[in-house]
């Protein structure tokens, strides 16, 4: 499923937030985020799920990523403070691994539940795909958040991070730092995901559109473990001694990379920049070790997701987006402390 990205910001790391941009973050919290629709996917085209919908009685199941993770634990609360406000009960389904089979053994063990909705983050665009469609057939109501599926008949809508948008606020970022020159590494988790390519893509356009002199090693894929991306980087350093930045495209990512740096005693010289926006990697950020997060909003995309789960059961379709792309934010040391940002930052723990 293509989603375009929304016009780039003049700056994307102000100092502070504007005003306009600290009340989008209240627009958006209160469940009307900025939206692209894409495709002809009709909200609603799910059966009516067989529970009812009076208080006490629906259960929206979520299934993350992986848990427990701090964007998705972020996330889920997120969903949880807003089902409160219609007496319904959100269910943080554990799934074990970041993997797509680990995805699907515990979505097909929840279905045995039959939850009033399924939130869904699919760690994979098309090998998630059987497994919703066993809750559709089952005539459960489905929701992907933070993630989405090419094949997108009969779910109810998809609300994502507009990854190729916080991937353009990463490459803005070296562009500038960098000053329009030199040698940047990218590091990734492993193929196959596009919520991640989406980002890589978004970071590798705007440096040919506006920084063409910047060269942009080929891309490292590291695995999901902090060891194994600090072996990545530290094979990176001895192979190519002139790089001049790094973007982490996940939290592992960027993690492993500032500890390899801080070994290699090139902690300031070599900025790195990362996605999210993890407890560990604002510490790294105030540290000096990490220099700039691109930051999504897991909270408000899965607060909008129980409000369109509560619209669908109450029969208020038409209020249903079938696609939302939710933008990021720059964060710095410069704003971390505003009180604007604060809310973004994740925390652990459900």
């Amino acid at each position: 499923m293509s989603m375009s990205a929304p016009p780039m910001p003049s700056s994307p790391f102000p100092r502070s937030l504007t005003a306009a941009a600290c009340a989008a973050v209240l627009v958006l919290t209160a469940a009307c985020a900025q939206s692209t629709a894409t495709g002809s996917t009709a909200a609603g085209s799910a059966a009516p799920p067989n529970t009812g919908t009076s208080a006490g009685t629906v259960t929206i199941a979520y299934v993350p990523g992986v848990s427990p993770f701090p964007y998705f634990d972020t996330a889920y609360r997120g969903a949880a403070a807003q089902a409160e406000k219609y007496g319904y009960t959100v269910k943080y389904v554990g799934v074990p691994q970041y993997d797509p089979t680990a995805q699907t053994n515990a979505l097909n063990a929840e279905l045995a539940a039959h939850p009033s909705v399924l939130l869904v983050s699919p760690v994979d665009d098309v090998a998630l795909r059987p497994a919703v469609q066993r809750y559709i057939d089952a005539g459960v109501p489905v929701i992907t958040v933070g993630g989405t599926l090419k094949d997108t008949s009969g779910v109810v809508a998809q609300i994502a991070t507009d990854n190729y948008q916080g991937g353009r606020l990463v490459g803005e970022y070296f562009g500038e730092r960098l000053k329009g020159e030199g040698t940047l590494a990218v590091l990734n988790i492993a193929p196959g995901s596009s919520t991640i390519e989406d980002r890589v893509k978004g970071f590798a356009d705007v440096l040919r559109e506006k920084y063409p002199k910047i060269k942009v090693l080929p891309e490292q894929y590291a695995g999901g473990a902090v060891p194994g991306n600090q072996q990545a980087m530290r094979s990176l350093l001895l192979a190519h001694p002139e790089i001049d930045g790094v973007f982490g495209a996940a939290e592992v990512n960027a993690e492993g990379a500032a500890a390899a740096i801080a070994a290699s005693g090139r902690t300031g010289e070599i900025p790195v920049a990362a996605f999210d926006a993890s407890p560990e990697e604002v510490k790294q950020l105030k540290a000096g070790r990490v220099d700039f997060l691109s930051v999504s909003k897991p909270a408000a995309q899965l607060a909008l997701a129980v409000d369109y789960a509560h619209a669908y059961l109450t029969g208020d379709k038409a209020s249903i987006r079938p696609s939302t792309l939710v933008p990021n934010v720059g964060v710095t040391r410069d704003n971390v402390d505003d009180p604007a940002v604060a809310p973004l930052l994740y925390t652990s723990g459900s």
